[in-house]
């Protein structure tokens, strides 16, 4: 007949082996699902580039603000050496004083939350100075309201106008940009982070003689 303390011990064991080989399949399940997300964010923000800028052959990466979570990054893309857009990873996070002055922004400039998360998008921008395209890469807006900054109709405030010469606000404050409906405080958002890509867009043509 075995003794308690054996049936116990061996209990014990058992369980403790269970816990050590679930916690190892628990751990290998959560890097592979780590890895196929930011696989998915690698390609989205692949195919974001083809559609904000004009083709290219290859493209270079900058990384401005190197947030783990949120990082701003320029995009300078060429095709047979000559720079045919510039595209701007941007948020519409609150930056700090000390990030805006590393990017070299203004601290004047107006920050607008969203109504969710952080908007990160894409904004590209042609050699003349004019924004070729926007594509949002992650969003929690509000489904059939803030959500509505993905139609075409809502882009085209910003795609094919000139970085110079447009009122950069929402009409209810004063600006060009028609807001969505029952959603101006995700547009507000959204405008200010494209205003902050401008900049940004501004300061890396200069370096790159682009621009005076």
């Amino acid at each position: 007949m075995m003794k308690r303390g054996s049936s116990d011990l061996k209990l014990l064991v058992v369980l403790t082996v269970f816990s050590a080989v679930s916690g190892l399949l628990l751990a290998l399940v959560n890097d592979v699902t780590k890895d196929r997300i930011a696989m998915v964010k690698v390609i989205k923000q692949q195919k974001a580039l083809l559609e904000v800028v004009e083709p290219f052959d290859t493209c270079e990466t900058e990384t401005l603000l190197n947030d783990p979570f949120d990082p701003v990054e320029a995009f300078t893309c060429k095709k047979a050496g000559a720079v045919t857009g510039i595209a701007v990873k941007i948020s519409s996070r609150l930056l700090s004083a000390e990030e805006m002055k590393k990017l070299n922004l203004s601290d004047s400039l107006k920050q607008p939350q969203a109504y969710g998360d952080p908007i990160k998008m894409l904004v590209g921008f042609s050699p003349a100075g004019k924004i070729s395209g926007i594509s949002f890469l992650e969003h929690k807006e509000t489904p059939g309201l803030g959500s509505n900054i993905e139609k075409k109709e809502f882009k085209a405030n910003y795609a094919g106008a000139m970085v110079e010469g447009k009122k950069w606000s929402v009409k209810k404050d004063g600006g060009d940009v028609e807001q969505l409906t029952a959603a101006t405080i995700t547009s507000r958002a959204v405008t200010a982070s494209v205003v902050k890509a401008i900049e940004i867009y501004k300061n890396k043509a200069k370096s790159l003689n682009i621009i005076k």
